[in-house]
């Protein structure tokens, strides 16, 4: 049997023996108005000389906003499979990392598992078994495997090749003999016991290794045992069996069809109500609908309602509607179904049948958070300082190594905010952007840190790739859902910079690849920038049947297909819950939820066994470090060790990875597991920050003790922070395990503790103040783009003050640079009990810092030239009760163009007849005496006006009223500026600069 290659370095190995493959590219370099003003900065036009013009864009470069995919692969560079085994109703985008697609480049393909049954396709036809007993070693549990039939065509012995003619959401069609008269195509479907055939040019021909037992002869259907498996073969009527009482039975098939039953026993009685059902036929030519999932994420009710349905084509003998499918642990512990009294035994545990055209599971859906409160038991000056130790410098050289960059920057820039380190806070974000965007443009003369369109398949493929992300499609959801974490956070805190025009249109395409939350049309072109729901394959990673992701591209392996870590993919969905909140995408938010909500649930049921029901009693091991299709692995593909095992399960950890801790027993049983088997006995030496971080959900003692130990010898795990490992273990230690018993009406809410000690966390992502209801009575107000928390039963919550204070009066700015504004208010008052706490200063709407109850004024540093930013503040009190906000403030930050000038823009509400802030100042000062200045502007995009600016003295002003110049602005308005400005006799223009209104 296939076992993981290990490594003994501490790197993830290739699934495959093929290499990886990159590319991408766009109609010239954009760069953001952030972007633009830092490239600009103090140096102005002088120091333009020194930025290198965009490099004019290849033929085959596609614009997606701000950023841009290349439609060529770049030279050199290894690509996927090319030869592709599919009929002509099957078109790309085509599905890959599933049980089944290893026929789609095989010619025949592995063992295809489709619980409970499995089967290959072999020259001579389909070989068809039932496996149901285990085999133990010390590192693998395996199903054991063996074909009790080769399902073959009575014409012919021997086909050229087998194709995929149809798929759906859980199901494959096959056939073999394409392009010929002689042809045989069989469906295969995740938790159907049934196979169902169509014949041309002859009939069926099963041949047994021995003589089966035929303990059932109906003519037209008979029932068989081999080795033990129960079997139900089911013709049309009249058609007749026969070879009975020999090793082959073959059937005429007048009729051209077949079915197969996989029977929980030799009952005449099974034998009997599968009849009924048999000839329901589930069967796809091309991109079909005969399976289907939808899911409905319930946020008022917290939780995730899941149907799964069938769509059969229904023959004569039909005597029943629907048809009967097996659930999985993930499902039937979760519905409301009748179940029948039949099961069956697979490499996921019991499976339970139910009969009908659909079944529904209901999962509560317990939240992600961002970030973990500012509710630790750290030592204040401590964290400070291990916060003042974090690299702002990101590395990586491939896709999962940069991504994982990403995420130790987004999980440590917060940390850094809440101890007031506002410089690293921002270089933290700078860098994510930096890098981000670098990876969402693809230049023309670009091979590297791009991403590449592939439509022979219909994929992204960023490039360099790494581990098989390239060469067989692996990992993507590893890899790219850290990019979605980073831009996660981006868009939290700059929510412009997610807008589809920007950047957010080219991170959608990414979580499409690994996600499409939409099936894909393939009528319809194939163009990302243009067409992105039919450009790429429906849910690519996620088995929607299996309830988990796979790993493996194109799972060319005995064992079938696999996946190592089960919280990095885990990571990915919860990045994509974020990322559709903070981008208002409530459709790809439902997938999300659903998606991140039974990625879970599988990992607790088939990773960690949580019931202990799953993984076979004969094997050593609680844990599988690797899951297959056919078994479980304590293994991983890097390393034997057992910190290797459970850690990779572990990692990364974030405000999504919070369902390790609802079951301190298991995380007491998985961690005790992994001391056990460690060499070392638990003294970590690969990952002990990732070991530390998961103990304290079962040890907090223990866990804290071990960091204090160590702290100062370790290294970090490669996603990991000291600063943010200190932040997790001593935060969970103060506000106790997540509580998995009380869920939110908002999807980015948690609880923790419990009974009277129970602390209510919510990050609101919108830009309006929202009320986060919990489901023991207790409401949260939480202010627009920020998180709020508060401690307290669960009778209502909070201490019992829930009215927020007065909201601060009078904004205004008192000053500002080209990297910061002075702002002043009047302040609040509280009458709630709790006292005022502090005030929240918000910038463009994200919060950007907090300032003391008895202080009313601030400095925003940090920012951009020549930029347009929108202030204003909230104050806070002790129960955590946010005020609405205060008048906002716009002010447009210094600009020192090339030296020449300083530039800037004030809203006003001018002297027109309203009193609505409706207007612009214009702000020239000149370096260098100029006689005159024109300003020159556009309003989103349409004609230009130029006006003369009134002089006086070096200083050059103008409002849009009342000098009669165009202006009554509306929010959201894009305006575009320059200068035209005299110096020594001649004119010279400006760059441009941009606002939003």
């Amino acid at each position: 049997m296939h076992e993981p290659t290990r490594n003994s370095a501490d790197e993830r190995q290739s699934q495959t023996d093929e290499s990886d493959e990159p590319a991408e590219s766009n109609d010239g370099l954009s760069l953001s108005r952030r972007t633009y003003f830092k490239a600009f900065g103090a140096a102005g036009l002088a120091g333009a000389a020194g930025i290198p013009a965009p490099a004019m864009a290849a033929s085959d470069v596609h614009g997606v906003g701000n950023g841009s995919y290349a439609g060529t692969k770049p030279s050199g560079e290894d690509g996927p499979p090319s030869t592709l085994y599919t009929t002509g109703n099957v078109q790309a985008p085509l599905p890959s990392n599933d049980w089944w697609t290893s026929a789609l480049v095989e010619g025949y393909s592995e063992n295809l598992f489709f619980d409970p049954g499995y089967g290959q396709a072999v020259e001579a036809g389909l070989e068809v078994g039932n496996p149901s007993t285990w085999t133990t070693s010390d590192t693998a549990a395996i199903m054991d495997v063996s074909s009790d039939f080769t399902l073959g065509h009575t014409a012919t012995s021997s086909f050229a090749d087998t194709r995929v003619d149809g798929h759906s959401d859980w199901s494959v069609t096959l056939k073999w003999g394409s392009g010929t008269g002689t042809t045989l195509r069989a469906s295969l479907t995740t938790g159907l016991p049934f196979v169902f055939c169509e014949y041309t040019g002859g009939g069926a021909e099963l041949d047994f290794p021995a003589t089966p037992n035929v303990w059932a002869d109906r003519g037209n259907v008979l029932g068989v045992t081999h080795n033990g498996n129960h079997y139900g073969l089911f013709a049309p009527s009249g058609d007749d069996w026969s070879g009975t009482g020999s090793a082959t039975l073959t059937n005429g098939l007048s009729g051209g069809y077949l079915s197969i039953a996989i029977l929980p026993d030799g009952n005449t009685s099974t034998l009997d109500t599968f009849e009924e059902y048999a000839y329901n036929f589930v069967m796809d030519t091309g991109a079909g609908d005969a399976t289907r999932v939808s899911p409905t994420y319930d946020q008022s009710a917290s939780e995730v309602r899941t149907t799964y349905s069938f769509n059969t084509d229904d023959k004569a003998e039909s005597q029943a509607s629907g048809t009967i499918t097996g659930l999985y642990p993930h499902q039937h512990k979760y519905t409301d179904e009748a179940l029948l009294s039949d099961t069956y035994v697979c490499p996921r545990g019991t499976m339970k049948t139910t009969s009908g055209s659909s079944f529904t599971t209901t999962h509560p859906f317990r939240g992600v958070l961002p970030y973990l409160p500012d509710r630790g038991t750290y030592d204040e000056s401590e964290l400070s300082g291990y916060v003042g130790d974090v690299s702002s410098s990101l590395g990586g050289s491939d896709t999962y190594s940069t991504g994982k960059e990403f995420g130790r920057a987004a999980a440590a820039a917060p940390i850094a905010d809440q101890v007031g380190n506002t410089s690293k806070r921002d270089a933290l974000y700078d860098a994510i952007q930096s890098r981000m965007e670098d990876w969402l443009v693809a230049g023309s003369s670009e091979s590297s840190n791009l991403f590449y369109y592939d439509d022979s398949w219909g994929t992204f493929i960023g490039y360099p790739d790494s581990y098989g992300s390239a060469s067989g499609l692996n990992d993507h959801h590893f890899h790219y859902g850290y990019f979605v974490r980073g831009a996660a956070a981006l868009s939290r805190t700059d929510d412009s910079w997610g807008d589809d025009g920007n950047w957010g249109g080219m991170v959608d395409l990414i979580v499409r690849d690994f996600a499409n939350w939409e099936r894909p049309n393939r009528a319809n072109a194939q163009e990302p920038a243009t067409n992105p729901a039919d450009s790429f394959p429906f849910l690519r990673n996620f088995s929607p049947f299996g309830g988990h992701s796979w790993a493996a591209g194109t799972a060319e392996f005995a064992d079938g297909n696999d996946q190592e870590s089960s919280s990095e993919a885990i990571n990915a969905y919860g990045a994509m819950v974020e990322w559709a909140v903070y981008t208002d995408n409530d459709e790809m938010l439902n997938w999300a939820a659903y998606l991140y909500t039974h990625e879970v649930i599988s990992a607790m049921e088939y990773w960690f066994d949580v019931d202990d029901g799953n993984q076979p009693d004969a094997w050593g091991h609680d844990t599988a470090g690797i899951v297959w299709s056919d078994k479980y692995s304590y293994a991983t593909w890097f390393n034997a060790d057992a910190e290797a095992v459970h850690g990779i399960n572990y990692l990364p950890y974030a405000g999504h990875s919070l369902y390790l801790g609802w079951d301190a027993d298991l995380a007491e049983r998985n961690y005790s597991e992994a001391v056990a088997n460690d060499d070392n006995g638990g003294a970590w030496n690969l990952w002990p920050d990732i070991m530390w971080n998961y103990r304290v959900f079962s040890n907090p003692s223990d866990a804290k003790s071990m960091f204090q130990a160590k702290k100062g010898s370790y290294t970090p795990e490669s996603g990991e922070t000291k600063a943010h490992t200190y932040h997790w273990i001593y935060a969970i230690d103060g506000m106790g395990n997540p509580n998995p018993s009380v869920t939110a009406d908002y999807p980015l809410a948690y609880v923790f503790g419990s009974g009277s000690d129970k602390t209510y966390v919510a990050y609101n992502g919108g830009n309006a103040a929202i009320t986060v209801n919990f489901s023991d009575g207790t409401s949260l107000s939480v202010g627009a783009n920020s998180m709020n928390s508060s401690t307290g039963g669960s009778s209502g919550g909070g201490s019992g003050d829930s009215t927020a204070p007065s909201s601060p009066s009078n904004l205004s700015s008192s000053g500002h640079t080209t990297s910061s504004v002075d702002l002043g208010w009047s302040a609040a008052s509280d009458t709630g009990g709790s006292g005022l706490d502090h005030y929240a200063v918000y910038v463009n709407g994200s919060q950007n810092g907090t300032v003391s109850a008895g202080t009313t004024s601030t400095t925003v540093s940090g920012l951009s030239g020549g930029t347009t930013y929108d202030f204003s503040v909230t104050a806070v009190d002790g129960a955590g009760n946010e005020s609405s906000a205060s008048n906002t403030v716009s002010v447009t930050t210094n600009s020192s163009g090339s030296g020449d000038f300083n530039q800037s823009v004030s809203r006003i509400d001018g002297s027109d007849s309203d009193s609505t802030v409706d207007e612009l100042s214009f702000t020239f000062v000149s370096n260098v005496g100029s006689n005159w200045v024109d300003v020159h502007y556009t309003v989103n995009g349409g004609s230009q006006y130029n006006y003369r600016m009134n002089k006086s003295g070096d200083t050059h002003t103008l409002e849009t009223t009342p000098d009669y110049v165009v202006g009554d602005f509306s929010s959201g308005d894009a305006i575009d500026y320059y200068f035209t400005y005299e110096n020594g006799g001649t004119g010279n223009d400006s760059q441009h600069f941009s606002l939003t209104y």
